[in-house]
């Protein structure tokens, strides 16, 4: 951001005595000064996002912005909805049960409802919850034993094992436990150990060991489970994630380009990388049906001309290490450049957006893993894009924005300026021609109007290796009217607009670290000043 200093002005009040008369009269005068208003000095570093602009070896100066476009992850493939799992036991026929004795015994399976046709047989848990809800209408307390093979922590199986209480007449006794599932194994082949997607339960029940005498057992009456999975996040899963189709097909922003304003750019060279990483134990196939860029400003857009355009791109699968990280990737890259395809037109309209629509399947040859496919919550399936072009260009009228904060001082401290002439002294260090606009703004960000400058800021001169050998100065005029004279003192920000042009048009010039331009702004100003 430019810096601002405001006019300092020291007056010399010479005060005459007038012997002869008792008051002092109000006096004015008109006086010329001289008054810095602005001083800087502007490099690529200070027009250009620090998080694009890179320097090579020889200073030399490059643009590298990389971006990830979209990501498949265990969301996407599948989620684990919150499930109630319901098991009633009702008493088959009136009995005696003894103190001690067991009335229920059963192991069940229930079927997962696994979103988008997706087939389990592993999960390892790392957060979510198991609600457990007992409801018995047996008139005696009950010692149930409620078990989840399926799960297990430490090599250790899920036992859920406490008393409930006997119900009272009409009202049955409810206990309910919640469970923190992080860390469990969930096994998902049910008891044969061939299913997909299902979890074993087995509960007992007991007649409480202290009762004083056997229970009457009424046929009819009921104990009700119910397991609620609640929020459940694997962090690993095995299984057959099917043959799934994504589209992916979006706008995103493209900022590296945002202090351009307008102008037009030759570029010598482009490289762009577009990269697909799969960490995800699934084969992929890509299809890129559109790829561009925008420029929501000047309503331009550029699409891609590639022989990869709907050509099917297959991924193999990522692999398993057994140790950390826990897969290896597997990744597939295309490399776009000027020779091979119009990538450059794609950079060179100043895009905002990035424009794609892309489709990826999953698994496209089946189940060939055999129920083997397997994905980690942290290792995703991610397309990267990653721009790189060195700052060796041709450039017209380049413009580049920039604001900064400005306000003329209190015409109470140094009277009003009447009018007078701004002068822009420029000691460029770039190899380009330069104009210059200043457009006024009040503090609503309403535009007031544009100094007029009359001239150019000319190139510096380059050495037969086409760098720049000494900075050049120029010395620009804006003469001032009482009009515009009024604005300077409505306005609380400038926004300069800088053009650049290489000279001469048919070369292309590298740009460099060390290049800047240094700026201060003179005003020339006629005071009127009132001594009171």
């Amino acid at each position: 951001m430019l810096r601002f200093t405001k006019i300092s002005v020291v007056f010399l009040l010479v005060l005459v005595l007038f012997s002869c008369r008792k008051d002092f009269e109000r006096a004015n005068w008109d006086v010329d000064l001289l008054a810095p208003l602005i001083k800087t000095s502007l490099n690529l570093q200070d027009l250009l996002p620090d998080s694009v602009l890179q320097t090579n070896p020889d200073t030399s100066l490059k643009i590298v912005y990389e971006k990830n476009i979209f990501d498949v992850n265990v969301d996407s493939l599948f989620k684990i909805p919150d499930t109630t799992i319901t098991e009633i036991y009702s008493i088959p026929l009136s009995s005696t049960v003894a103190p001690g004795d067991s009335f229920y015994s059963e192991a069940k399976e229930y079927s997962l409802n696994v979103s988008n046709g997706v087939g389990l047989n592993y999960a390892e848990i790392e957060s979510g919850f198991i609600e457990v809800e007992i409801f018995s209408e047996i008139k005696e307390k009950v010692i149930v034993t409620y078990t989840i093979p399926s799960a297990t922590k430490n090599g250790d199986t899920l036992v859920l094992k406490d008393i409930i209480n006997a119900a009272s007449p009409g009202v049955p006794a409810y206990y309910s436990k919640k469970i923190d599932m992080s860390g469990y194994v969930l096994d998902l082949t049910g008891i044969s150990k061939a299913k997909i997607n299902t979890l074993v339960t087995r509960a007992v029940g007991v007649v409480d060991t202290n009762a004083t005498s056997s229970v009457t057992l009424t046929i009819g009456e009921k104990i009700t489970f119910n397991n609620k999975l609640i929020d459940i996040v694997p962090y690993f899963v095995r299984g057959y994630f099917g043959q799934q189709q994504f589209s992916y097909s979006d706008t995103t922003q493209f900022n590296a380009f945002s202090h351009i304003a307008s102008g037009s750019l030759d570029l010598e060279q482009v490289n762009v990388d577009l990269e697909f990483r799969n960490g995800i134990g699934v084969d992929a196939q890509l299809l890129m049906k559109q790829f561009g860029t925008a420029n929501t400003n000047t309503s331009q857009n550029a699409m891609l001309s590639h022989s990869i355009m709907n050509t099917p791109i297959n991924i193999n699968r990522s692999q398993l290490t057994g140790n950390i990280p826990e897969v290896n990737y597997t990744s597939y890259s295309i490399n776009l450049n000027t020779n091979n395809s119009n990538i450059d037109q794609l950079i060179e309209i100043f895009p905002n957006q990035l424009l794609y629509d892309i489709d990826l399947t999953i698994n496209p040859l089946g189940n060939i893993s055999g129920y083997n496919d397997f994905v980690y919550k942290k290792h995703v399936l991610e397309t990267n894009l990653k721009v790189e072009f060195p700052l060796s260009l041709i450039a017209s009228s380049l413009t580049l924005q920039d604001t900064v904060d400005f306000s003329l001082p209190d015409q109470a401290e140094t009277g009003r300026i009447i009018d007078g002439t701004l002068f822009l002294f420029a000691n460029n260090g770039f190899p380009l021609d330069a104009t210059i606009s200043l457009n006024l703004y009040d503090e609503n960000n309403g535009f007031l109007g544009t100094l007029p400058v009359n001239d150019y800021i000319k190139a510096a001169p380059v050495n037969s290796s086409l760098r720049v050998s000494s900075k050049r100065e120029s010395v620009l005029s804006i003469p001032l009217s009482a009009a515009t004279v009024d604005k300077l003192y409505e306005a609380k920000k400038i926004v300069l607009n800088i053009a650049f042009t290489t000279q001469p048009q048919s070369q292309f010039l590298k740009i460099y670290e060390e290049y800047a331009i240094d700026i201060q702004l003179v005003g020339d100003f006629q005071y009127n000043l009132s001594l009171k």
